[in-house]
């Protein structure tokens, strides 16, 4: 279901986030999006703090090398992309992609969405993660939809972003902590979804 041969760009020299288009074709995109997970086995989080404020719901499916109890829920269909998630070609192309051997990291996968009005202010990660990679799963995106992947060259809101990408469908982001980011307010009439992988150098407690 992965196209791990699909080609990464990156924004600016400089800014460590890597950019694909295509990892997921349409035809399987519109059969996710029939079998997504229902809303009811997601946890709403909400953090606001002086460095960080965000709105979104999470459902961790995988962690360190073995699916959780969630994994469960899942149809066959999410199932089978969860174990490419977790898989060997996806590892081995991102460690391409952003010269890190990944192999050595503990490893949290999961899925997380954004209801209307819900964002994600501009931050950049905490040290001890290695690298964030995002994968949306949202066909036919409204071009006001709001919910753009803002990759920053800095964390000052009037600064424009080095590059702003709609959640569309198929578009994987790979980032390390360096990066300043943010997820513009969803404003379209629609729950944006996307799934996440989390790298960690030192695992958090959660």
């Amino acid at each position: 279901m992965l196209n791990t041969n699909a080609a990464f760009s990156r924004p600016q020299s400089g800014i460590g986030a890597h950019i694909a288009e295509d990892l997921i074709s349409p035809r399987d995109i519109a059969r996710l999006e029939e079998e997504f997970p229902a809303a009811e086995l997601f946890q709403h989080v909400v953090v606001d703090t002086p460095l960080k404020h965000f709105q979104l719901s999470s459902l961790w499916l995988h962690r360190d090398g073995a699916h959780l109890t969630t994994a469960e829920h899942l149809t066959p269909l999410w199932a089978g992309l969860l174990d490419e998630l977790t898989g060997p070609d996806l590892l081995k192309r991102l460690g391409e992609v952003t010269d890190m051997d990944l192999t050595c990291y503990p490893r949290d996968i999961g899925l997380f969405t954004h209801a209307p009005g819900e964002l994600i202010s501009p931050h950049h990660d905490e040290p001890e993660k290695a690298l964030t990679v995002v994968l949306y799963f949202n066909a036919k995106w409204p071009a006001g939809g709001g919910g753009h992947f803002e990759v920053r060259a800095s964390h000052h809101p009037t600064h424009p972003p080095a590059r702003s990408l709609p959640p569309a469908a198929g578009t994987i982001i790979a980032f390390d902590s360096s990066v300043w980011h943010a997820t513009s307010p969803v404003t379209a009439d629609r729950t944006l979804r996307a799934a996440v992988l989390e790298f960690w150098r030192t695992r958090p407690q959660r």
